[in-house]
């Protein structure tokens, strides 16, 4: 067997079987002249290579490989000119892709840009050995480069290249863990030879060595070479992988799908990818699902209008001290439907709807439950996206926050100073405010006061025999009334409903919303989004572009500086204020917002601003002063509350749930969970007002726990930091679990209590 032989015999291959048969025929015939090296010219290359949990994300990594073969031919096309710092400004200068990305360019540009990187999926053998190709239009690598490039660990290749998006030199290596075989062929420019190998793991003998490594095919202790026409195999690189498991990925199109995942992933690619899927028989543009949120349609897409949009702030930036600063945009998709439950799953995990990214790659996701529970925007947890664009980052930020891996985040300082960013952004959003309320208003269901209030002193009765002192009536709205000065509050604003604004031309006012009479506060490193409304449209405002403004804001006196502002949008944006570190207590000054209005006089608003003394930390007391609360029953998966609540599908793992909504406590419950559905059902057969009663002293049981819990997650609140970082999805898994048991134990509490019943009033 020759070598054009083994290159003919890789090229055909449709089965692992096949590569093995070539393999070892080759080594036959040419025995003492092959040797197999370890990959990155080391040995022990296992931890390395077997970096990524995920073969789906190992392929992006190959991707993202081939963009940067596609740059740094460009590159050399244009003999570096001009100097780009960065790959978005190297595709925007060399391949004419617009500031604003993608979504910019038409679906005929799109698709021309994509045929210089192609990802091509073949059935292989079976999900789990599927073939996969991916092949670039780019530098290419002469045989000589390729052990120092394409099959080198950690060089540092890239290191200094402003213009690619790569950096550890060893991302599309994970690939070789997900495969059986792979093969490599590259052409650098019009070179008359192609260089080519063959990647596999190779064991080793248990008895001498703890383990195997992965190794690549050399004749005569070099890559092999073949001379092929262009016609035939043209500059570039083709990467081709044999029993590639992606059994992770069935599906041809939606989250389970490799179309899904690689518009997740590749959230805002620098260039747009080319999916030919001759698993399932089709071919796609991949262009991100950022640019689809904002409206790119490509052949092919199930929507062929763009996803419908109930709100949408786009890309601004904040500062975030010493740390550089983050650009942020959200998306609120359409109410979830019976055939659309889950809105966001097109685009994202809906169970991490917060994506991270460099270079447009998502490198990390934040848990829906921030929303839920620390933005407090339980009903938009299924349609809520969050892009924060951490491109701007400092370098030691990046390193603080972000794994070689690219698939999480590290907890620390930058972690939290940028998820409490999030949280203050989100949270000052009136419009989010109002298609929660709304989304909730439609899920609430009808209940009888009068109960309500005799289950909560029963709830308060309880409390008190666990040793709770209670301010009475437990979860009435009077009983919270003129308390919540124990906790540190924020000064009260003027909060007023956001209904539409008739914009003008010329505007008529400009607005700060807080009240005249009261001074804004601020205390030392505290960040305050500052609400403003206008009749002027959104041309009036640049936030990436201050000089570019008509809008003009001056920070008079000392102790607080402007960090920036959201995008003017239907005659609303935020502005974003810093107390200064060091700020000095009674300091004041003024704030004050002017638009410039051509031939006219500006238009100005402004407020004063004072520096006081952060409240006090409140110590944790064995004393409830328990929000109001309501109960909310779920009747099942085919329940929308059930999809919004992000519980799991399998309905024995839960049993009810509470979210702190507007200052009220809603408890949720599953009325199929089986302990409860069981015993209601016996009732049910036996007496009517029984079935009742015992449902009654159920919820009353859930509301206890549900109030210890909320008791316990203020009082942790409060000492954060203090114990271990704990993820929120286990947190959530762990608060599950502990649910279902104290349901069980509810249902054997209450149907005793209904068969020998104690008087509310009763101590």
């Amino acid at each position: 067997m020759t070598v054009r032989d083994l290159y003919r015999a890789l090229e055909e291959a449709d089965s692992v079987a096949g590569v093995e048969a070539a393999v070892r025929s080759f080594q036959e015939v040419h025995g003492s002249a092959l040797r197999w090296l370890p990959v990155g010219g080391r040995e022990n290359n296992r931890g390395s290579i077997e970096v990524s949990g995920d073969p789906g994300r190992s392929l992006v990594e190959r991707l993202t490989n081939g963009i940067d073969a596609i740059l740094e031919l460009e590159h050399e096309r244009h003999r570096g000119t001009p100097d780009c710092r960065s790959p978005k400004e190297a595709a925007a200068a060399w391949l004419n892709v617009p500031e604003g990305g993608l979504t910019v360019l038409t679906p005929a540009q799109r698709r021309t840009l994509a045929q210089l990187v192609t990802i091509r999926l073949l059935p292989g053998e079976a999900r789990d050995l599927r073939i996969v190709e991916i092949l670039d239009q780019g530098i290419g690598l002469t045989p000589e480069q390729m052990p120092r490039t394409i099959l080198s660990l950690n060089e540092s290749n890239k290191i200094q290249k402003h213009y690619l998006a790569g950096t550890y030199g060893q991302g599309g290596s994970s690939t070789f863990a997900s495969s059986r075989y792979s093969a490599i062929f590259s052409r650098y420019d019009n070179h008359p030879v192609i260089g080519f190998t063959v990647i596999h793991y190779l064991d080793l003998p248990a008895e001498q060595f703890k383990t195997g490594h992965y190794v690549y095919l050399t004749f005569n202790g070099q890559i092999l070479e073949l001379e092929l026409p262009l016609t035939e195999f043209g500059p570039g690189t083709l990467v081709r992988h044999y029993g590639y498991d992606l059994s992770r990925y069935p599906s041809p199109v939606g989250p389970n799908s490799l179309y899904g995942l690689l518009n997740q992933t590749l959230f805002d690619p620098l260039l747009p990818i080319w999916l030919d899927n001759r698993v399932h028989n089709y071919r796609r543009v991949i262009k991100g699902s950022r640019n689809a949120l904002n409206g790119a349609v490509d052949e092919g897409d199930e929507n062929r209008r763009g996803p419908t949009l109930d709100h949408h702030v786009p890309l601004f930036y904040v500062g975030l001290g010493d740390f550089g600063r983050i650009g942020v945009e959200y998306w609120v998709l359409e109410r979830p439907s019976q055939t659309n439950k889950k809105p966001s799953q097109a685009f994202v995990n809906p169970s991490r709807p917060i994506l991270l990214t460099i270079h447009g790659q998502n490198h990390a996701e934040l848990s829906s439950s921030l929303i839920k529970k620390q933005v407090e925007l339980p009903y938009l947890t299924q349609r809520l996206i969050v892009h924060i664009d951490c491109n701007s980052l400092t370098p030691t930020a990046k390193r603080s926050l972000f794994l070689s891996t690219r698939e999480d985040a590290r907890r620390g300082m930058v972690y939290e100073l940028m998820e409490q960013e999030i949280i203050r952004i989100l949270r000052s959003d009136d419009e989010l405010k109002r298609v929660n309320n709304e989304a909730r208003q439609l899920g609430m269901k009808e209940q009888d006061e009068s109960a309500l209030q005799q289950a909560r002193r029963e709830v308060a009765r309880l409390l008190r025999l666990h040793g709770f002192s209670v301010d009475e009536p437990v979860g009435d709205e009077s009983a919270t009334q003129g308390k919540r000065g124990e906790r540190p509050t924020h000064p009260s604003r003027v909060h007023r409903p956001p209904q539409p604004i008739d914009l003008q031309e010329p505007p008529t006012f400009i607005r700060i919303l807080w009240d005249p009479t009261d001074d804004i506060t601020f205390y030392a490193q505290q960040r305050r989004y500052i609400r403003v409304e206008t009749d002027a449209n959104s041309t009036y405002h640049n936030p990436h572009n201050p000089a570019a403004s008509r809008i003009n804001v001056i920070v008079t006196g000392q102790g607080v500086t402007l960090r920036g502002s959201t995008p003017l949008q239907r005659g609303r944006m935020r502005l974003i204020f810093d107390g200064v570190h060091g700020a000095v207590i009674g300091h004041t000054g003024r704030i004050r917002v002017e638009m410039m209005r051509p031939g006219l006089p500006s238009l100005v608003d402004e407020r004063g601003f004072c520096i006081v003394q952060m409240p006090p930390v409140r110590t944790a007391a064995r004393k409830i002063s328990a929000p109001p609360f309501v109960w909310t029953p779920v009747e099942g998966p085919h329940d929308q509350l059930w999809t919004e609540l992000d519980w799991p599908d399998d309905h024995n793992l839960v049993a009810s749930a509470a979210r702190m909504e507007n200052g009220v406590l809603m408890i949720y419950y599953s009325t199929i969970f089986p302990k409860y559905a069981t015993q209601l059902a016996s009732f049910e057969r036996r007496d009517a007002a029984l079935a009742r009663s015992f449902t009654e002293r159920y919820k009353i049981w859930l509301a206890v726990h549900s109030l210890l819990i909320h008791k316990s997650q203020e009082e942790a609140e409060l000492s954060r930091g203090a114990g271990p970082e704990v993820g929120d999805e286990l947190m959530e898994a762990r608060e599950r679990e502990e649910r279902c048991r104290v349901a069980t134990l509810s249902t054997v509490f209450a149907a005793r209590e209904v068969q020998m019943p104690v008087p509310v009033e009763t101590e």
